[in-house]
């Protein structure tokens, strides 16, 4: 009978440390995840040069040519075609694509997530206490293991 209020504090403790702990579903919402994303893009253009470029496929129309004996002087043509993808240069009488530039681009995305995962701090504790208690001798030093409620944490 003697121990039975020791025995009493010691079974209540323990209840309160196991009630106190979550199971393993609960911790899902106890954390808390920040995520943030941050994309860099970067776009390279290349400059290839086609120079004289090789003939595919060419042919003669005899059905649309007249022959006349007079001579005929022709200027010679120069037409340059431009885009943001590309440049050409064709000349001639007969035209024909002296020169053709091609701008690929290449778009590099590279993308970064961080992911910052706090847990929420705990608010009961079982802890160990040293200090002074009121007994039947009066102030006595105590050695005792305690539940405790943190109120704020430092």
């Amino acid at each position: 009978m003697k121990y039975l209020p020791y025995l009493l504090i010691a079974v209540l403790a323990f209840c309160l440390g196991w009630c106190s702990r979550s199971p393993t579903e609960g911790n899902i919402g106890k954390s808390d995840t920040v995520t943030s994303v941050h994309i860099v893009t970067k776009v390279d253009v290349d400059t290839m040069y086609i120079l004289s470029p090789q003939l595919y496929f060419a042919w003669i129309d005899k059905s649309d040519t007249i022959h006349a004996s007079d001579t005929c002087y022709h200027l010679r043509e120069y037409k340059e075609y431009q885009d943001s993808n590309y440049y050409a240069k064709v000349s001639g009488v007969a035209p024909r694509l002296d020169e053709i530039r091609v701008y690929p681009r290449t778009i590099y995305q590279t993308e970064y997530i961080y992911r910052d995962i706090t847990q929420k701090p705990k608010r009961w504790g079982i802890g160990l206490s040293a200090g002074y208690g009121v007994g039947k001798n009066g102030l006595t030093p105590v050695l005792a293991v305690t539940v405790n409620y943190n109120l704020w944490q430092f």
